[in-house]
């Protein structure tokens, strides 16, 4: 089973606004009908209450066949469904009915239009939600090209000082001596690289460039200055991927959220998120000698490390050491640390 995300309030708020929407134009089409027959035929008026009753019925019906299978026409839409909570099958019609019922009964207490917001889980299951087994989850994304990988500069190596060197041989002169065998005539092939044999008392001259030992690292200058340690490249903290493809990676102590401040010694990093669960300054990344480590900074909906299956909440302002593999929840949003030390 492949792992379900939970699908934004917002997006379940708007596929029932749609369906609602439908179920009304439904309706009033069919008074509509009823009406206009009324001025034009014998039909009397009183006809609407029974006719509109029928079509209301048949609406539900079809409604809820939709739901417990791929999903309303609203749902559809905004690309979420019902589901098994604890598998990924379809609700089927029976629990979607059964779902329906209990939500139109609670919802009367206008306090059933609420309680989604009463489970602090990321999944925000209603009561009619674990009356049936259901929950409500994203429809997989059609696959898309994974966003480039950033290369940290620690992945960037010199090339070997023998392709340096090949890359800075000259091109032999149009009077070069042609190699036994070669043709008389045309370019000539390409050059063998096996180093011929030198005499011990010969003295090989600098041929190479100033600039070619300049720039590899860790070679002090030929005008004596030490080597420098600019090019060294900084370590790599974490590697990060976010549940919508966003990757970062982590040179630094960073603070993460919707729009942290500055800090001395830290960098901040703003992260989109339209389901709104992250706060303004929400958890922060370190390390240190001992590896790398997350601290929850006092957000609201908090940081859940999952690891091995296993959920565990943070204390908010104490470390905790994360591992390559765990998966940090942070409300509706998953956050899954690809590296770490």
């Amino acid at each position: 089973m492949t792992a379900r995300v939970p699908a934004s309030m917002r997006h379940r708020i708007l596929a029932v606004v749609i369906d609602s929407a439908i179920a009304a134009a439904v309706n009033g089409i069919a008074v509509g009908v009823v009406f206009a027959l009324s001025m034009v035929t014998a039909v009397p008026i009183f006809w609407l209450l029974p006719v509109l009753a029928v079509v209301s019925t048949a609406w539900f019906l079809v409604h809820t066949g939709m739901q417990g299978g791929r999903g309303s026409l609203g749902m559809r839409f905004m690309g979420v469904r019902l589901a098994h909570a604890s598998d990924d099958a379809e609700l089927g019609f029976g629990r979607a009915l059964g779902r329906n019922l209990l939500w139109g009964l609670t919802a009367s207490i206008v306090v059933g239009f609420f309680s989604p917001l009463f489970d602090s889980s990321r999944w925000r299951r209603g009561w009619h939600d674990l009356a049936s087994g259901a929950v409500v989850v994203d429809v997989a994304p059609a696959p898309r090209p994974s966003a480039p990988v950033e290369q940290s500069p620690s992945d960037v190596r010199p090339a070997p000082l023998p392709a340096v060197l090949a890359a800075t041989v000259p091109p032999a002169p149009s009077g070069a001596v042609r190699p036994v065998g070669a043709p008389a005539s045309g370019p000539l092939p390409p050059p063998s690289w096996a180093p011929a044999p030198v005499p011990a008392n010969r003295r090989i001259p600098r041929t190479l460039p100033v600039d070619v030992i300049s720039t590899v690292p860790g070679v002090p200058h030929r005008d004596g200055r030490p080597a420098t340690a600019e090019r060294v490249a900084p370590p790599v903290i974490a590697i990060l991927g976010w549940d919508d493809g966003t990757r970062h990676t982590v040179y630094e102590p960073t603070l993460f959220g919707r729009g942290p401040g500055q800090q001395p010694g830290r960098r901040s990093t703003a992260v989109r998120d339209e389901t709104l669960s992250l706060s303004k300054t929400h958890f922060e990344i370190r390390a240190d000698d001992e590896g790398t480590w997350v601290v929850d900074r006092h957000s609201l909906n908090g940081v859940v490390i999952v690891r091995a299956g296993q959920p565990q909440r943070l204390m908010p302002g104490r470390r905790a050491r994360v591992w390559s593999g765990d998966v940090l929840e942070l409300g509706d949003r998953r956050l899954t640390v690809e590296s770490a030390r």
